[in-house]
């Protein structure tokens, strides 16, 4: 079908287990346009539904019937939403192979006969008469299966969050820093967000964000060698949204852990969380794999040198392996004396586009700790990781300034005086 250049065409992946849409874009630019599509209402587990050209889809999905709000389309785009039935064990598993039963797989292959619906500009190709369109509540952050984009339908009492990687190929890159930003930025804009130190060797998190590492009855390594619960390993800092879960220091502690566990671990806190940022170890080691393993993102952090980009690679080939979405690269310190590579010939070298660039910052590193996000949100390094946050969650964040009490007015005015 076609309207207004915009070209729909749906196709059931029998190998993959899923239901497919194209959207392409044949015209000129489209603000917005809206996609529906129907689903056997009576498939057994949770709809699962993605779209590539974004990260968490402005989406929603009920009583049979699948509403993609498909924005900012450019002419020659192709966006692709995707959709099927997963089992609820099947997402609490980060192991588990991500296809329906074929008792759903049958039922959904059912619907490829049946042509989507197509919203645009107050008008509507409706080759579905006999379904009325649904009423679409507000979009909110909703987590993907591994290597998808997906917002998921879950029962009001649980969340699932969304877990983002941060890794880079050689140590050095500011990928420490730039993970301990994101998460304080998460939980500035309002979302639940754990920060999971998994650099179990070479922990320096807890210290960087001020914690006293002297102090801690215990941190990740008790959680993997099962000495502790996972939320006694859990400090706070900075934002009440915020927990941070910190690797110990100890090479005991280190050589006493059972790795494999990790996926358990980071299962435990998707279920009250709205976002886990894990902190992985340099390089392309087995702690980095079974972070991704469990993660629907990775966020690649280089600096634009040799070394950097060619260890960087092998770390976004791993994620591929692994089906694990790259949606961006952060390029830190992109002024750096010496510099050797753009930022079209990191993308092109990459084959990914770069989401954010931080310059060299003083205070992305403060001798008072306070993270470069909180002592100076204004600058450029801070408004890049908000974009960041944005791209990630899909929500803008408020920069209204908050009106301040009237005590502090007056005590400003008469020190002012």
């Amino acid at each position: 079908m076609e309207q207004s250049g915009i070209e729909v065409r749906k196709y059931w992946d029998a190998a993959g287990g899923r239901m497919v849409i194209i959207v392409r874009n044949n015209g000129q630019s489209v603000c917005q346009a809206t996609v529906e599509d129907a689903y056997p209402a009576d498939i057994s587990g949770l709809l699962c539904f993605a779209k590539s050209g974004g990260i968490v889809p402005a989406a929603t999905a009920s009583a049979g019937k699948i509403t993609w709000r498909v924005a900012g389309l450019k002419p020659g785009e192709v966006r692709e939403l995707v959709y099927t039935s997963l089992p609820r064990e099947t997402l609490r598993d980060p192991s588990s192979k991500k296809r329906p039963t074929d008792r759903d797989a049958a039922l959904l292959s059912t619907m490829g006969g049946l042509p989507p619906r197509l919203i645009f500009e107050d008008t509507a190709i409706d080759p579905i008469a006999k379904i009325p369109p649904p009423e679409i509540p507000a979009p909110s952050p909703e987590q993907p299966p591994a290597g998808e984009e997906p917002a998921r339908e879950l029962p009001a009492a649980e969340k699932a969050a969304v877990v983002i990687s941060v890794g880079a190929g050689k140590g050095g890159t500011g990928k420490t820093t730039f993970s301990i930003n994101l998460g304080i930025a998460l939980a500035e804009m309002g979302f639940d967000t754990v920060l999971l130190d998994a650099d179990t060797s070479m922990s320096n998190m807890a210290s960087y964000m001020g914690i006293d590492v002297q102090c801690m009855k215990a941190t990740l390594h008790e959680v993997l060698s099962g000495k502790a619960e996972p939320d006694k390993a859990v400090y706070r800092a900075f934002n009440n949204r915020l927990r941070i879960v910190p690797s110990g220091l100890s090479i005991a502690g280190f050589l006493g852990m059972d790795r494999n566990l990790l996926g358990d671990v980071i299962s435990h806190f998707s279920r009250d969380a709205d976002f886990i940022v894990i902190d992985t170890p340099a390089g392309y080691n087995k702690e980095v794999a079974l972070s991704l393993y469990a993660s629907d993102y990775l966020l690649l952090v280089l600096n634009p040198d040799e070394g950097s980009m060619i260890d960087g690679l092998k770390v976004q080939e791993m994620a591929r392996i692994l089906d694990v979405r790259v949606p961006g690269i952060v390029l830190n310190r992109y002024d750096m004396t010496g510099h050797q590579y753009s930022r079209s010939q990191i993308e092109q070298y990459f084959g990914t586009p770069v989401i954010a660039m931080l310059p060299e910052d003083g205070d992305m590193r403060r001798k008072d700790k306070v993270p470069a996000i909180l002592a100076s949100p204004c600058s450029k390094t801070s408004k890049e990781i908000y974009h960041v946050a944005e791209t990630i969650s899909g929500r803008k964040r408020d920069t209204q300034p908050v009106a301040k009490p009237f005590a502090t007015r007056l005590m400003e005015a008469l020190f002012k005086q």
